[in-house]
């Protein structure tokens, strides 16, 4: 578990075949010129990035209640509880400075993927294979659905440049040294590995698996001391924040205290099914393997289409069989791949499963392909170095121009489906290629906001998209707990809630059909049922997939 050395031309007793072939070549021409590739790729990012950047918020309503959480944070010093805290603050802090800028704060991500392309490029120079380094830059600095997150406030930008740093700092001071100093010499450098740690777990409550995988690291390693302090530095930071937010912002329990019970029902959105057992958790990292290894990891390098949505287990067992060999030549080899390997498996394996299949989002998997992309390659690396597998030595570089082509073609037909788009919206079209349905959503929060009283509580399905557009707060009606229309009634009642939005958004965003994201109509349906005197038609937009505004009426 050595840092690598330059390769000589000597073969080792075990077959393993050291000679200056074609890889020991590629890696000599990278390791000289990789300053000058990391260049390229922050042109490509640039460039791609910008190509693709999207003004608008999404419909899924994520990224907006991050913008949602930091301005609360500013105007009534509320501290963000659901999800992670630490994006909000940081989002928080340009909003202050700036004002509610939509661009400049979608800008920051892009500025944040800049920032994890030279931490990591500075992270596994002279610990990894150049070629394979430089590979994985070039590919990631014009990978599409990556650099979907450079123009989103989504948190996963934000997660990656943490993610950078700290393995920029835990290689620099706990893997490349040889014997760690005790906690005399080194007490802050312990610390702030566990300030790093934190970042990444209050940024996404899977970042705390971070902590798990140095545990394990100094175990397999038997750096004792190190887990002891390592360990010791992460509590203390955890319990210093606990105190912040219990006797500054009179908030217990940690951030997924709020999201646990529902990651452990069978299904999120009904209580009723119960919760998981043993066997359903199997079968959900199970399946939960299949839609992110073979569907969404092979739509990321551009071996599948996009609207591929049927799994494969042969492929999902293919990654499986090279993590596998990745890991063993890890741990005889390199340590620094050791880390990344076990920092994977740990926070992967918890994202598979916690997370119920039917999410079947990219974005969980994303914040890790540059790791997986690197890990992978260079566990096929190390085993076209034996003898019996040489023939891997020319198979690797065809590969990586193979996956070069397929994600540039990839990227490419996406420039073009966003180009209308973008060259609509910087000519001042902010609705150019909604569907009706979000048009007129959009317009009716507007027009509410403008006229209706400043004062008066608007209650809506989607809040945060709504606050975006209208610079308004809304409150948010997302599920319905009982169809007793008094208790529906009093609902609002207590949160003062005078108007409501009903909208026609589409339950199958990409086409109309007769299905819809229901919640207000079915909630109004059960109060009008039994006082249909309490509700009050004001407003309607739109001809087709129309919003209306009612009014409450006590």
């Amino acid at each position: 578990m050595s840092k690598p050395k330059k390769y000589n031309r000597k073969k080792n007793k075990k077959g393993e075949n050291k000679s200056y072939d074609l890889l020991a070549r590629f890696d000599q021409f990278f390791d000289k010129k990789s300053t000058l590739f990391l260049l390229i790729s922050f042109f490509f990012t640039l460039l791609f990035s910008f190509l693709l950047f999207n003004f608008r918020v999404s419909e899924a309503g994520d990224d907006s209640a991050y913008i949602l959480r930091a301005y609360d944070f500013i105007k009534e010093f509320k501290f963000p509880t659901f999800q992670g805290p630490l994006y909000p603050l940081f989002l928080a802090l340009f909003i202050f400075i700036f004002g509610l800028n939509i661009t400049l704060l979608k800008s920051i991500s892009l500025v944040s993927i800049l920032a994890h392309l030279y931490l990591f490029y500075k992270t596994f120079k002279g610990s990894v294979s150049s070629f394979l380094l430089v590979f994985v830059l070039i590919i990631i600095s014009f990978n599409g659905h990556l650099l979907y997150y450079s123009s989103q406030t989504f948190s996963e930008a934000f997660f990656m440049m943490l993610q950078a740093l700290f393995f920029f700092y835990f290689f620099k001071y706990f893997v490349s040294v040889e014997k760690i100093p005790g906690i005399k010499f080194y007490w802050e450098k312990y610390f702030l590995l566990g300030t790093l740690i934190l970042c990444l777990g209050l940024t996404r409550s899977i970042g705390y698996g971070a902590f798990l995988s140095v545990v394990i690291f100094f175990i397999i390693t038997m750096r004792w001391k190190a887990l002891l302090f390592s360990t010791g530095g992460f509590l203390i930071n955890y319990g210093l924040i606990a105190l912040i937010k219990k006797y500054i912002f009179n908030i217990s329990g940690s951030q997924f205290s709020s999201q646990l019970n529902q990651l452990m029902q069978k299904d999120p959105f009904d209580v009723s099914k119960g919760t998981e057992d043993f066997i359903g958790f199997l079968i959900r990292f199970w399946d939960n393997s299949n839609l992110y290894l073979s569907k969404h990891l092979f739509r990321f390098i551009g071996f599948r289409s996009e609207g591929a949505v049927d799994t494969s287990i042969i492929l999902t067992i293919l990654i499986y069989a090279l993590f596998v060999v990745a890991i063993y030549f890890a741990y005889k080899k390199n340590r620094y791949l050791l880390f990344t390997g076990i920092y994977l498996a740990v926070l992967i394996g918890i994202t598979f499963i916690i997370v119920q299949a039917r999410w079947d989002q990219s974005r969980l998997i994303i914040i890790f392909l540059p790791l997986i992309l690197l890990f992978l390659f260079s566990g096929i690396y190390y085993l076209s170095r034996l003898k019996s597998f040489g023939i891997l030595k020319g198979v690797l570089p065809i590969l990586m121009v193979i996956i070069f082509f397929t994600n540039f073609q990839q990227t490419v037909t996406k420039v073009k489906q966003n180009q209308d788009y973008l060259t609509s919206h910087l000519s001042g079209n902010e609705f150019f290629g909604m569907t009706p349905d979000w048009i007129n959503y959009i317009k009716m929060s507007q027009w509410a906001a403008d006229n209706l009283p400043e004062d008066a509580v608007i209650a809506c399905r989607k809040p945060s998209i709504s606050f975006i557009y209208a610079k308004r707060k809304f409150y948010g009606i997302y599920r319905i707990k009982t169809k007793d229309p008094d208790e529906l009634l009093q609902t609002l009642k207590e949160n003062n809630v005078q108007y409501v939005i009903m909208a026609s958004l589409r339950k199958y965003p990409n086409q109309k059909t007769e299905y819809t994201i229901n919640t207000i109509k079915r909630y109004l349906y059960y109060i009008q049922q039994k006082y249909p005197q309490k509700i009050r038609f004001i407003k309607q937009i739109g001809v087709d997939e129309k919003a209306f505004l009612f009014e409450i009426i006590y």
